[in-house]
């Protein structure tokens, strides 16, 4: 069976408008299309990417809305943070997965979505500890940054 990622989309932008307004929230045109902006990226944006792509269309929203709105979005638990190089980068899939982290250009991919991994949930249980979401960082080389280096090496300009 096929997914289709623009129905999981909308299904996806449907709870968490219902779930903001269930919160108290106003859901103006500008506060969906911020929403839209996150979850709608694969690419994990950063608030001043999300602003640049919403103030194309809403010339007047000011970064501090951007900034408003994914605070609350993540108080809400439906988006992560991610640091990556000294910036913040937005997640609209809170559910656990595996980030891989190009040490070289920062890019930011989800690997593989139906890869599980195991969280000890018993043990962490027994600790008296009790999370509320988790994910995992690895870091390395993506792709493009390993042939850019092999390509320089074998040019003999080295790394």
């Amino acid at each position: 069976m096929v997914i289709n990622r623009e129905h999981l989309l909308q299904e996806r932008l449907t709870t968490v408008t219902q779930r903001l307004r269930s919160q108290g929230y106003r859901f103006t045109p500008q506060r969906m299309a911020i929403v839209q902006a996150v979850l709608g990226s694969t690419d994990h944006p950063s608030a001043e990417e999300i602003y640049q792509q919403v103030s194309a269309v809403f010339p007047m929203i000011s970064l501090a809305t951007v900034y408003k709105t994914l605070d609350v979005l993540r108080d809400l638990g439906e988006v992560v943070e991610l640091p990556v190089e000294g910036r913040t980068r937005y997640d609209g899939n809170p559910r656990p997965h595996v980030h891989l982290i190009c040490e070289k250009c920062h890019a930011v991919t989800d690997w593989n979505e139906g890869t599980a991994f195991p969280v000890p949930e018993e043990a962490i249980a027994a600790s008296g500890f009790r999370p509320h979401h988790y994910h995992m960082e690895v870091y390395g080389l993506c792709s493009r940054c390993q042939r850019e280096d092999e390509d320089r090496a074998d040019n003999g300009r080295g790394p």
